[in-house]
């Protein structure tokens, strides 16, 4: 088991900010990026947080990330729109597509957004909740697909060809200021992201999450790493589900020669693979008041899941809604603390001191 170190939220997302800022991020950007990681570790999504910290540094040395690109719309007509991400940040993009779909479905009632030369753009439902608080409803996929893609097979397989290809959902509840309904998961058994925090903690994975470089079953982190494979949830169901984001995804590169959706396509394949490439991120935002009144609708969300809550089976005191787990959470976190393994904070700690960045306090 590892040991922890305790630090503020607030204190975290600095940190995080000047690194970013000190490797070649203007502040905006920085604090864009480092804000979602910390809301991530808030939700308890750990592996869509700062442990991201030292990957995005990696990428920017190597060039796959430009820590100063901003996105640009290039497409797109009415409702729906083409985004650029320029190899920049992902969570820039994405945030940039949003925030265009979001404005674009209020005047057509539904919006469309394709996100073609981003990077790892973070946990999705993210997005999710910023559209729920606006009283719009989000789904949003980001996948990749083709020979050596990603880190997961797919069902049947016995190669890496999908990336974790997650889709999310959100629904805004009442008018009150309830969490929304989010429904956030990747489409395999585990998020990579959640190997590399068991990898952290030196714990191992529950059966069947993934496979050795040979395709046999394995609970090892450090297998996975050595070439092993990802499986995916409910075998053919959540290959299905991962096919299908990659080939939406592939919306936004239709006219692109060179697609990159760097968190999902880190191992592709150069060359003539490259036209067998499918990837990039895309959103929908849909306007309730488009369909009748919008107030309306949230409260009639409001009175169906709160009778869901009242029936829970025997002894489980409650039925949760999707979403409730990361609300629970982000309460809990944001008064206590997030706890990063000692593995992540020396990672961290050692790409600010290279950067003359001081770590926040910690217990």
């Amino acid at each position: 088991m590892a040991d922890y170190r305790i630090v503020k939220p607030d204190a975290l997302e600095a940190t995080g900010t000047a690194v970013f800022e000190a490797l070649g991020a203007p502040h905006d950007i920085a604090a864009e990026v480092a804000g979602h990681l910390v809301r991530a570790n808030l939700a308890g999504h750990d592996s869509h947080g700062a442990i991201r910290i030292p990957q995005y540094a990696g990428q920017i040395a190597a060039g796959v990330v430009h820590p100063a690109a901003r996105p640009s719309i290039i497409g797109g007509r009415g409702a729906t729109v083409l985004v650029d991400g320029a190899r920049g940040f992902g969570q820039v993009a994405t945030r940039f597509a949003l925030v265009e779909a979001m404005s674009r479905a209020r005047v057509h009632g539904i919006a469309g957004a394709a996100i073609r030369q981003a990077n790892h753009i973070g946990r999705v439902g993210d997005y999710a909740e910023i559209a729920a608080a606006e009283g719009l409803v989000t789904i949003l996929t980001v996948g990749g697909a083709g020979p050596g893609v990603g880190a997961a097979t797919p069902f049947g397989g016995a190669a890496r060809f999908l990336g974790t290809n997650p889709w999310s959902m959100g629904i805004p509840v009442g008018s009150d200021g309830a969490p929304p309904v989010l429904v956030d998961f990747a489409t395999t058994v585990v998020a990579e992201g959640k190997v590399k925090v068991a990898r952290a903690k030196h714990e191992s994975l529950p059966p069947g999450c993934i496979t050795d470089k040979d395709g046999a079953p394995s609970t090892d982190p450090e297998d996975f790493y050595a070439g092993g494979m990802l499986l995916p949830f409910g075998g053919h169901k959540g290959y299905g589900l991962a096919l299908a984001s990659a080939l939406m995804g592939t919306l936004a590169i239709i006219d692109d020669a060179h697609p990159t959706m760097a968190g999902n396509l880190a191992d592709a394949r150069e060359g003539a693979e490259l036209a067998s490439r499918a990837a990039g991120a895309f959103l929908v935002v849909i306007d309730p008041s488009a369909f009748g009144d919008a107030e309306a609708y949230r409260d009639r969300v409001a009175r169906v899941t709160g009778e869901l809550r009242k029936v829970p089976a025997a002894g489980t005191g409650t039925v949760m809604l999707p979403g409730d787990p990361e609300a629970r959470t982000t309460a809990t976190r944001r008064a206590s603390g997030i706890a990063l393994p000692d593995d992540t904070w020396q990672a961290i700690e050692a790409i600010a001191s290279a950067n003359g960045v001081t770590m926040p306090e910690a217990q």
